[in-house]
Order: structure tokens, then sequence, then C-alpha cells
């Protein structure tokens, strides 16, 4: 089975390329859903406690994942931590549904984790993919889901730079069309995964 990993700018639409490939037949694990279920756990919340205190809960005594965000990407220190406590548990997890869907015969996978290479989970994947879009057009994306721009830049930030995530790639899909230009370029993926895998491991960029 050939799992696939996203990465891109935040506002890129790494998820709406993610969501292409469930249409098309792929299996999705989302690091991201995982994360959410990971900062349910009560071990997790017992830690998220004693480092930052009750001001990172909401009202039902769950993570609120946005004044969490607030306080961490705030300070790399802190943001380390918070990765120290998750990323295995995460790790594990993606680990336990890929071979599940490996063992159900899914031939194509992919891994939606926002931050892939900055959480060290590029070792599970066999191709990168970047999402490339400009600066307004992501900007425009992240002002939609009421993000402010300082948090939008303190965010990409903490990041890796867009042209270290670009080059570590091996498929450059361009996002700064509109939706059928972008959906041409995953069915292209798709073919050569199946049909020509070696043409993926040289650095392809995917345009319509």
């Amino acid at each position: 089975m050939e799992l696939l990993g996203i990465i891109g700018g935040i506002g890129s639409g790494k998820s709406t390329v993610s969501a292409l490939f469930r249409q098309l037949g792929a299996a999705i694990i989302s690091a991201d859903t995982i994360g959410h279920q990971v900062l349910r756990l009560p071990n997790t919340k017992r830690v998220v406690r004693e480092r930052w205190g009750e001001s990172v809960f909401d009202e039902d005594d769950e993570v609120d994942r946005r004044k969490l965000a607030a306080v961490v990407f705030a300070d790399k220190k802190e943001l380390a931590h918070l990765q120290s406590l998750t990323h295995p548990l995460i790790i594990e997890e993606v680990n336990r549904q890929r071979n599940e869907h490996e063992q159900s015969g899914v031939k194509l996978c992919v891994l939606d984790a926002p931050l892939l290479l900055e959480s060290g989970l590029e070792h599970l994947v066999g191709l990168l993919i970047f999402v490339s879009a400009p600066a307004e057009v992501r900007w425009q994306r992240v002002k939609e889901r009421g993000w402010s721009e300082s948090e939008w830049k303190r965010r990409e930030l903490s990041q890796l730079p867009l042209e270290e995530k670009s080059r570590r790639a091996h498929i450059v899909i361009d996002n700064s069309g509109d939706h059928e230009q972008l959906r041409t370029q995953v069915e292209a993926v798709v073919d050569m995964v199946y049909k020509r895998r070696n043409v993926c491991r040289a650095k392809t960029s995917i345009r319509d």
C-alpha cells in the first residue's frame, strides 16, 4: 500500500486535497482528528492541566485547542513539550490505522497531518505532496476561519519555511486556481501512483 503525506502552508488547501483523494478511492488518516482524540485522554488532560492550567480548558472540561495553541505557538519550548506528550500517541494510532487499511486491501492511503514534517511523521510516508498557494490566497482562507493576521503569521513562523517543505516534497500541486483545476491535478497524482510509481519518486510538479 502506498501512503502519501500532504504538506503545505496554512490555508494552502491540504484538507481539500485530502478530500479529493478520498473521492478518488483513497483512505484518509487524519492526524488532526487523532490529535483531538489524544487531547481527550484522561492522562493527557491531566498533564496539560498541570503544565498550562485551567485557562486552556473549556466549560465541558475538555482542552480548548484554540486557547492551548495560543500558548504553545508563542513559545517554542512549550510547543516542544506538547509535542513530546502527544506525538508518540499520534504516531501509534497512525500506524494502527495504516495496518488496518493495508489488511483490508486498501491500495492508496493519505496521511493528512498539518505538521507532518515538524512532527517527525515523514518517515511513515512513501511520497510527500506539497500543496502550493500564494500568500494572499492563503490569508483570505484563514481569515474566513476567524483567524487574525498576527495569529496566522505566528503559526507560520512556528513551522518549517514553505521553501523547505517544497524542497522536501516529491510532488507539487498548485492550488491557486479553481476546484476543477485542483481535482485534475489530484487525478493525475492518483494515476501516477497506480501506473507509473517510479515517476513519483523524482521531483514532479502537477499543473493543469
